[in-house]
């Protein structure tokens, strides 16, 4: 039986625009910037629209239509020093293209492309820490390597 794997020690870089391919080959060729000091990182993949077909036999098929990486939320503590977390905040809301690349602890890589958006200070409250959070639009496949 194989061992839970945590995430813990997963790192995220980024660069602005898109690979020539959208495959392992074309991310992989890129450079990208750590994002640091990430509290969390949503979840990633395609859901699809769910087609129905009404037959007459009665029977209902389902068929899977339009796929959709949907928007991976994002929270982040500010640093400073850090050269990842400016281009989020440069690029929320510009419908500039970001590229991502995820890298888990037990070395498999997911790559894909969307808009930054909707970058906000976290709450100001007296148990809270100075970051921000956000959102990426997914407009690529997740490229599994």
């Amino acid at each position: 039986m194989a061992v839970a794997i945590s995430y813990i020690g997963a790192t995220i870089g980024c660069v602005v625009g898109v690979p020539t391919t959208l495959d392992e080959a074309g991310f992989s060729a890129l450079t990208y910037e750590t994002i640091g000091k990430i509290a969390s990182w949503g979840e990633l993949g395609d859901t699809s629209n769910d087609i129905t077909v009404e037959l007459l036999d009665g029977r209902v098929e389902h068929v899977s239509g339009s796929k959709d990486g949907g928007a991976v939320p994002f929270t982040i503590r500010s640093d400073a020093d850090d050269l990842g977390q400016p281009v989020l905040i440069a690029q929320s809301n510009t419908n500039s293209e970001v590229s991502f690349r995820v890298v888990d602890p037990d070395g498999s890589t997911a790559y894909f492309h969307g808009k930054v958006a909707n970058v906000r200070d976290t709450a100001r409250e007296p148990g809270s820490y100075k970051g921000f959070t956000g959102e990426v639009r997914v407009n690529s496949a997740v490229v599994r390597a």
